[in-house]
């Protein structure tokens, strides 16, 4: 059975999801080591493949050292978004530096296959450098490239406004039936972010 399961983490709200098929388990963007999220795995005997980030700003990936030592899982990233995990500076890191020290296994675009996971990984540049998103079934983790209503930052250290509305023109072109689910606020629809949100008319 798949299912989708949604932490807010971190001092700015940062979406962390679990995604489950059976008893595996995907973690996508660990704002922090978080006691909820890792009794939600324990307790339902979840088997954790890997860690995939969507992109490595500090609010994304705060607790990945956490997670790999307890889970002994690999991390999974764009390579382009590497340097930022350990330089707090690239990385955003407010208030205390944040470094992670795993070594990523870096995933190209294309479609991959990670444990009991199948999904595309889609470039979208424009918040940072390596910004990804996840098309997991009818499931698109989007990180911050759009949220509902809005789209990331794009004044940061490896942001690009010109890449960040390339990327925009990429989702809309994408079917408009899949489920959207962010790195900050509610899930959407793109649907309804085509219908409604300012970025993509």
């Amino acid at each position: 059975m798949k299912k989708i399961e949604t932490f807010v983490l971190g001092m700015v709200q940062v979406n962390t999801y679990l995604l489950w098929n059976d008893n595996h388990v995907l973690i996508i963007d660990p704002g922090s080591k978080s006691p909820r999220l890792q009794e939600s795995i324990d307790s339902n005997n979840g088997i954790v493949d890997g860690i995939v980030l969507t992109h490595a700003h500090f609010d994304h990936i705060a607790g990945v050292d956490a997670l790999v030592k307890k889970f002994n899982c690999p991390l999974y990233m764009n390579d382009l978004d590497v340097p930022l995990l350990t330089d707090p500076k690239l990385n955003f890191s407010i208030g205390t530096d944040v470094i992670v020290k795993t070594k990523p296994h870096i995933l190209s675009p294309g479609k991959h296959t990670i444990g009991k996971f199948d999904f595309e990984f889609i470039d979208a540049p424009g918040h940072s450098e390596g910004c990804s998103m996840i098309l997991w079934d009818h499931n698109l983790f989007c990180g911050d490239v759009l949220f509902q209503g809005s789209i990331g930052r794009t004044d940061l250290v490896t942001s690009s406004n010109t890449k960040m509305m390339q990327s925009l023109q990429k989702i809309k072109q994408m079917d408009p039936s899949l489920h959207v689910y962010p790195g900050h606020g509610p899930d959407t629809t793109l649907k309804n972010e085509l219908l409604y949100n300012p970025y993509l008319q």
